[in-house]
This record gives C-alpha cells, sequence and structure tokens, in this order.
C-alpha cells in the first residue's frame, strides 16, 4: 500500500469530518449551565442538546454511507458539510428550546457524514495496519476536539453569547467545503451496475444485517462505542461539578478541558507508532488497563471523600489515555474485515459509536453533581464491559 502522507487529500478530510462532527458535540459543553438558564430548563433538559445532536449524528451515517457509494464521496462530502453549516448558522438565531433541539438534530445529520464518508474515503486507499495508522490520525483530530471545543466554547462564553459557538461551527465548515472542493479526488469509482443496487433499500438492509451479525464487526465497533462513552458522559457531567460544585467560570472549565486532549493525543500517537510493530491485541490491553486504573483511583478517591477538581481531573487523565488506545483500534477493524461494504461498515460503526454515546449520554442525565463516586461508578462499569469486549476480540484475532 502507499504511504499514509501519499493520500494527503483522504487524510485531511477524515481529520476535519471528525474534528467538526465532534465540535458540534463538545463546544458548547462549558455553556450548558447558560443554556438551561436561557431556555429555563433543568440541567437535564440542557443535556438533550447532546443528544439531539447524537441522534441526528449517528442515524444520517446509516444514509451518508451508501449514498457516497452512488454519488461518490466528494459530492456526498459537500452536500453533508452544506447541511452542517447551513444548520450551524440557523442555531445562531432560532428562539424556543423545541426548534432548538430539532435544529441541532439536523445540525447532527451533517455532521454525520463528515465522519463516514471520511472514514470511507480512508479505507479506499489503506487497508491493515497502515489503516489502524491512518486512523490513528482522525483520532487524534477527535482529541483537538475533545479539548479544544469545549476551551474555545469557554472563550466565547466569556466575551460573547453563548451562541457564537455555532456561528464558529459554521464558518469552519464552510472553510472545509472550499478546502475539499479543490482537493478531495474520486478513487474508488463503481460500475453502473453497483451503483443502482447502492440505493436499493432491501440490499442496504441486508448488508446492515450481516455487519451486525458478524463479530468480527461488532466487536471492535463495540469497543470504540464504549471507549469513546468514557469521555462522553465525563463532558456531559463534568461541566455541572466544575461549574456548580467547584464554582469554575464557563472559561475556567473550558481551560481544564483542553488537558483532556493530551493524553488521548499520547494514546493516537502511541497507536499511530507501534500498531505495526505490536499489533492491535497489546495496544488495546494497554488501554484497557488505564482505563480500568483511573476509573478505579477516582472511584477510591470518593469513597474517601475527596470531591475536588484534582480528583476528579487526574484519575480522568488516564481513563482518558486509555481511550486514545481503544477507540483508533476499533473504528479502523471493522473496515478492515470487509473491505468490499466499506461504505456500510464505516456508516454502521458511525451509528453505533453515536447513538450508544447518546444513550450513554441519556443515562448520565441522572448522575448526582454532589460527589464523584457516581460517576468513578459509571466510568469503571463501562472499562468491565470493555473488559469482555477486548477479551472477546482476542479470540477473534490472535494473531494480530
Amino acid at each position: 500500500m502507499p504511504p499514509v502522507a501519499a493520500h494527503r487529500s483522504q487524510i485531511f478530510y477524515g481529520c476535519a469530518g471528525t474534528f467538526l462532527g465532534q465540535s458540534g458535540l463538545f463546544i458548547d459543553l462549558p455553556s450548558l449551565p447558560l443554556m438551561a438558564r436561557d431556555f429555563q430548563v433543568s440541567a437535564a433538559g440542557s443535556q438533550e442538546s447532546i443528544t439531539a445532536y447524537a441522534l441526528g449524528y449517528g442515524f444520517s451515517q446509516l444514509v451518508w454511507g451508501p449514498l457516497s457509494d452512488r454519488w461518490g464521496r466528494r459530492p456526498t462530502a459537500l452536500t453533508g458539510l452544506a447541511l452542517f453549516s447551513l444548520a450551524s448558522l440557523l442555531l445562531v438565531v432560532v428562539s424556543g428550546f423545541a426548534p432548538f433541539l430539532i435544529m441541532r438534530l439536523i445540525q447532527g445529520i451533517g455532521a454525520g457524514c463528515g465522519t463516514s464518508v471520511s472514514r470511507a474515503c480512508l479505507r479506499d486507499v489503506f487497508s491493515d495496519r497502515l489503516l489502524t495508522r491512518a486512523m490513528s490520525f482522525v483520532a487524534m483530530s477527535y482529541a483537538v476536539a475533545l479539548g479544544l471545543a469545549p476551551f474555545l466554547g469557554g472563550l466565547i462564553a466569556r466575551v460573547a453569547p453563548w451562541r457564537a459557538d455555532f456561528l464558529l461551527l459554521a464558518l469552519l465548515g464552510a472553510a472545509t467545503a472550499a478546502v475539499l472542493s479543490r482537493g478531495l479526488k474520486e478513487v474508488r469509482r463503481l460500475a453502473p451496475a453497483e451503483r443502482r443496487a447502492g440505493l436499493r433499500l432491501g440490499e442496504i438492509a441486508l448488508g446492515y444485517g450481516r455487519l451486525a451479525r458478524d463479530s468480527r464487526f461488532l466487536v471492535p465497533t463495540l469497543i470504540a462505542t464504549f471507549g469513546t462513552g468514557l469521555m462522553v458522559v465525563y463532558g456531559a457531567v463534568s461541566p455541572f461539578d466544575f461549574e456548580k460544585g467547584f464554582d469554575f467560570s464557563p472559561s475556567q472549565f473550558g481551560a481544564i478541558s483542553l488537558s483532556l486532549s493530551v493524553p488521548y493525543l499520547l494514546g493516537a500517537a502511541i497507536v499511530s507508532r507501534w500498531v505495526v510493530g505490536l499489533g492491535q491485541e497489546r495496544l488495546l490491553r494497554g488501554g484497557l488497563g488505564a482505563v480500568l486504573a483511573g476509573a478505579g483511583v477516582m472511584l477510591v478517591l470518593g469513597l474517601a471523600g475527596r470531591f475536588d477538581a484534582v480528583s476528579l481531573l487526574l484519575p480522568m487523565l488516564v481513563v482518558t489515555l486509555g481511550a486514545g488506545l481503544l477507540v483508533p483500534i476499533g473504528l479502523a477493524m471493522p473496515m478492515q474485515a470487509f473491505p468490499a461494504q466499506a461504505g456500510q461498515a464505516t456508516a454502521l460503526t458511525g451509528f453505533l459509536q453515536q447513538e450508544g454515546t447518546g444513550l450513554l449520554v441519556a443515562m448520565a442525565a441522572g448522575i448526582s453533581a454532589t460527589s464523584m463516586v457516581p460517576l468513578a461508578a459509571a466510568l469503571l462499569a463501562l472499562g468491565g464491559i470493555l473488559a469482555l469486549l477486548v477479551r472477546a476480540y482476542s479470540r477473534l484475532a490472535p494473531s494480530r
């Protein structure tokens, strides 16, 4: 296979699509308390903004993948970016909480294209451990969004109304579309018969059904889902811990969130550097160990009566390092196992990842912000599920 650097446009789209999609999820985290105040809803009600976005983000990928097989990657990518940018712009001015949630849903639909189609673009040009290495760069962009988006959201809340978050997203989406309109080329071209079959609902449903029943697809996809869920659950609960419990300002919370990108970047960099030599299974075990250690320390500190910024953040940094090792591998392996169904594989992976994390956010709405024991217990439970999945993966691919 050609080296990763030979396909810069696909790498750029993979990173940009992920960055925009996750920024839409994370950028308004510091403003959730302000949003709750302005819309006169509860804390759990403001978190519905995340759930609505995640629903659109996940379900839409089931459509964007087959569309990209029929229309081509480039026109589908530009269509999704246009929808994301337009919805982001409308979120600046829409009034009422219900219309706001509807527009967040539409914004998520546009963002889903950037995730599913960009991963299909990567599968078009990479395979095996080179694909895992390429996905590690995508994971790095996720890490940047994880830390930078809340940081920028906190800065915006300090100097402007919180709705300016969405103006920034609209501008970034338009800029990404401008770059891709010139640089993204079609690599995989389907024959006319394949294109006609690309949107047959029966064929699509059968294809998704075959993937969902295959352990080679399902196990790594669930690893990516629950690995992402670790950070999303923390992200949904932590603004109220820091801003209500510890009296942090939105900008201070954003600065704290920026630190989480460092361990995730480190984990993704380790995957990029060592996956060819060590293989996926060893790295998965290392990531699992970090998750269990961090969550365990958080639980012990919480049971000892600690509840402050340091005791909450430091264990989470260790958990995030583990997620940085787990998620890139979990995302790459479903595409590797099914090269002929790359579009559908990436779409279903994204759907399960986003809807799974959206469900976890909905469940996290009931986590108390007066102690870190419930959060630590939730993270430890996710770690236990990941342990079962990593064990199942080692049985599927003992040589990797």
